[in-house]
This record gives C-alpha cells, sequence and structure tokens, in this order.
C-alpha cells in the first residue's frame, strides 16, 4: 500500500488535482471486493460523484448551447456520461492502473470493463469534491469532457429517432430481436437486429443490450437515409 500510494502522484499528475487528504482518493479507488463495508470502498463516493458529474455536465451544456432545446441537451448529456464515454475517460487517466479489487476480480481482469471504469471516474469525482468543493470538481470533469460539436454531431439517441420516424408515417415502433449474446459474465456481448412489420432494417453489437439497440437504430437510420435535425 505504500508503493500504492507513491504511485497515485502520477495519477494526480493525470487528474490535474493535488489531494489535500489522498485518504478520499485510496477510497475512491477501493472495489467493494476489496472493503466489504459501506465505509471502506468506494460505492458512496460514487453516488456523490454521479450527482456532481450530471450538474456539472448540464450546467455546462445549459451555457454552452443557449439556441438547443431541452430534448437535445438530453440526447447530448446522456452521451457525455454514458458508460461507455466514461470508461473512456477513466483509460485515459489509467484509473485501472490504480484501482484496488480484490483477488477474484483481479483475475477476471475486472479493471478493464466499462462498468467498472465508469463508476471508480464518479467515485474520484466524488473524492475531488469532497476534497476540494464543487468548483474544483466542475474543473477537473470539464478538463476531462470529451468536445462536442453540436452541428456535427452523430445521432445521439438513433432508438427514440427511428421510433419517432415510424410513429410518423405508420403509429407502430420498430421491434427489437436479441438475435446473439456470447462471451464470459465480466465481459459479454450482445448482437440485436431491428425489424419494422418483419421488414429488417440493421443490426448492432454492443456490451450491453441498450448499447447494440441503439447501434442497430443507427444502422437502420443510415439504410433509411435518415439524418438527426
Amino acid at each position: 500500500m505504500a508503493g500504492h500510494s507513491r504511485e497515485l502522484g502520477a495519477l494526480q499528475e493525470n487528474l490535474g488535482y493535488s489531494f489535500q487528504d489522498l485518504q478520499y482518493l485510496k477510497l475512491a479507488l477501493t472495489h467493494r471486493s476489496l472493503g466489504h463495508q459501506p465505509q471502506s470502498n468506494n460505492e458512496r463516493l460514487e453516488f456523490l460523484g454521479d450527482a456532481v458529474l450530471q450538474l456539472t455536465v448540464s450546467a455546462y451544456l445549459y451555457q454552452k448551447y443557449p439556441q438547443l432545446p431541452e430534448g437535445e441537451l438530453a440526447k447530448m448529456r446522456s452521451l457525455l456520461v454514458r458508460e461507455s464515454t466514461l470508461a473512456d475517460v477513466a483509460r485515459d487517466l489509467e484509473l485501472n492502473r490504480f484501482l484496488l479489487v480484490g483477488k477474484g476480480e483481479k483475475r477476471s481482469q475486472a479493471n478493464q470493463r466499462d462498468s467498472l471504469l465508469c463508476d471508480v471516474l464518479e467515485a474520484v469525482y466524488g473524492a475531488i469534491f469532497l476534497d476540494g468543493g464543487f468548483s474544483e470538481a466542475r474543473r477537473v470533469i470539464l478538463r476531462n469532457l470529451p468536445d462536442l460539436n453540436a452541428q456535427q454531431m452523430p445521432i445521439i439517441d438513433a432508438k427514440s429517432t427511428l421510433q419517432e420516424h415510424f410513429q410518423q408515417i405508420a403509429k407502430k415502433p420498430p421491434v427489437y430481436s436479441l438475435v446473439q449474446e456470447q462471451g464470459p459474465d465480466h465481459d459479454k456481448s450482445f448482437v440485436v437486429e431491428v425489424r419494422f412489420e418483419q421488414e429488417y432494417l440493421g443490426v448492432g453489437k454492443g456490451h450491453t443490450k441498450k448499447e447494440a439497440e441503439q447501434e442497430a437504430a443507427r444502422s437502420a437510420l443510415s439504410k433509411l437515409g435518415i439524418q438527426e435535425k
């Protein structure tokens, strides 16, 4: 653990934030497989960090895009705080190197899972909030926020766009079907097809069913030539 404490200097450099109380950061990096009590793992910090992240991103988008309606802002926020986006940020910060997990989780390479990396990033944001206040947490969050161009954004919520299309022309939604599920529990992948009245529209693959459905919807929108308005 002493070596781990020394290494945390590199993580703080990656974050662009130096902790006054390093115990907050250590707790944020401790998975429940190592600390079973609520006060000895990062789940409570994750709960707090998620709220700080949501508020920070909501306020940022509200101020940056004054011309956009609530629905578009919600879609943009969804993209920025979704699991895969946060996991990519965590990897860029090399949080997987510093994560403290139990032996079983180490064997299953849990520190590579999107869900776990997303959780630990939120916990770190919660730790910064407690250690340095909201302004510092906000600064670190925005420092690591991916860029968005509102004019050139990909379709964010493809399922909603596809459903709106068919509701307008036929008053019926498209149907999604799980056609394949593979891989071990810690690294599953799903393949989903989308059809409308038995007509094949597209297929998508993802680490969750929701992600696969969004990819299938994007494929369908591309086939139909529908662009995000």
